[in-house]
C-alpha cells in the first residue's frame, strides 16, 4: 500500500510540474472559481490534453447539453473542460487519501484495495448527479419567478408599452439575479444589440426549457408576425394558469418535505419505544 502511495504522489507531483504556468487562460477565468478544487485543475487538464480527450462520446454530448443549460452557449467549451477536469481532479484526490488512509493503517487486504479502486467511480457518478440536480434547480427556480413576471409584463403592456420596452423595463429595474431575470437580461441584450425579437425570444425560451415559458414565447411570436388584439387576454389567463401552478407545485413540495420528515420521527420514536420499554423488560428478565 505504501509502494502504491508513492507511486501516486510521485505522478501528482510530476503532473503538477509540468502543468506548471499552463492552462492560465481557463484556470484564471471567472469560471474556475465555481468548482471545488482549483488547484488540481492544471494537472487534471494537462492529463485530459496527454490523453488527447475530444469530448465527442454520447455521454460527453449530454454533459454539454446540461453545462449548455446551465451557464448559456457563450463560455460552454470552457465549462466543460473545467467541469471534467474538476471532476478528474476529485477522482484523483479520493484515489490518494484513500490510499494515504490505507497505509497509515497498514489495511492492505484485497477488498480494501478493491474499494480504492472503485471509489473514484463512485466520485465520478456523485459528480454527474450533482449536474443534474443543479440544472433541476434552475428549472425551479425559473417556474418559481415566472408567474411574477408575466404579471409585471401584462400590467405593463396593458398601460400601453409595447412588448420590447416592458421587457427592457422589467429587465432595468429589477434588482433580482436569479436564473429568469439573467435570461431575461440576455434576451433584452440581444435584441439591443440587433437581434431580431423573434428570434431572440426563441433563445430564450430554448435556454429556459419550461412548458410555460414555451408557451408564452409561442404567443409573443404568433403576435409579432401576425399580429393580434388578444394577446393581453391570453398573456393574463397564462399567468393565473402559472399562478395555479405555482401553489400547486408548494403544495407538493409541502406534501413531499412531510414525506421526509417521517423518517426522523420514526427513528425518534423508535429510541424513545426504547428508552421506555427495556428497563421494564430488563426488570422482569431479573425476577
Amino acid at each position: 500500500m505504501l509502494v502504491l502511495l508513492i507511486i501516486e504522489v510521485v505522478g501528482l507531483l510530476t503532473f503538477a510540474i509540468l502543468s506548471r504556468n499552463k492552462f492560465k487562460e481557463i484556470v484564471g477565468t471567472a469560471e474556475a472559481k465555481e468548482y471545488s478544487l482549483p488547484s488540481m485543475l492544471p494537472i487534471a487538464l494537462f492529463i485530459l490534453e496527454l490523453i488527447q480527450y475530444r469530448y465527442v462520446s454520447k455521454y460527453d454530448k449530454k454533459i454539454f447539453k446540461i453545462i449548455t443549460s446551465l451557464h448559456g452557449n457563450k463560455n460552454a467549451d470552457i465549462h466543460m473542460k473545467l467541469y471534467y477536469s474538476n471532476k478528474l481532479g476529485l477522482m484523483l484526490g479520493a484515489l490518494v487519501l484513500l490510499t494515504f488512509l490505507g497505509a497509515a493503517s497498514g489495511n492492505a487486504d484485497i477488498s480494501y484495495i478493491l474499494f480504492i479502486l472503485f471509489a473514484p467511480i463512485f466520485v465520478f457518478y456523485i459528480n454527474d448527479k450533482d449536474l443534474e440536480n443543479r440544472l433541476k434547480k434552475k428549472y425551479e427556480a425559473i417556474r418559481a419567478d415566472f408567474p411574477d413576471m408575466v404579471s409585471k409584463l401584462v400590467l405593463l403592456v396593458n398601460a400601453g408599452m409595447t412588448l420590447n420596452r416592458a421587457w427592457e423595463k422589467i429587465c432595468v429595474e429589477t434588482s433580482k439575479n436569479t436564473p429568469l431575470y439573467q435570461e431575461l437580461k440576455v434576451t433584452y441584450l440581444q435584441i439591443q444589440g440587433g437581434k431580431p425579437e423573434s428570434e431572440a425570444y426563441e433563445e430564450f425560451a430554448r435556454r429556459c426549457r419550461v412548458r410555460e415559458i414555451t408557451k408564452f414565447v409561442t404567443l409573443i411570436i404568433q403576435n409579432l408576425k401576425k399580429g393580434s388584439d388578444d394577446m393581453v387576454p391570453l398573456l393574463r389567463l397564462q399567468a393565473e394558469e402559472c399562478w395555479e401552478l405555482r401553489k400547486m407545485r408548494a403544495r407538493q413540495l409541502g406534501e413531499e418535505a412531510s414525506a421526509k420528515l417521517m423518517i426522523p420521527m420514526m427513528i425518534m420514536f423508535i429510541g424513545i419505544l426504547i428508552i421506555v420499554v427495556l428497563p421494564a423488560v430488563l426488570q422482569l428478565n431479573s425476577l
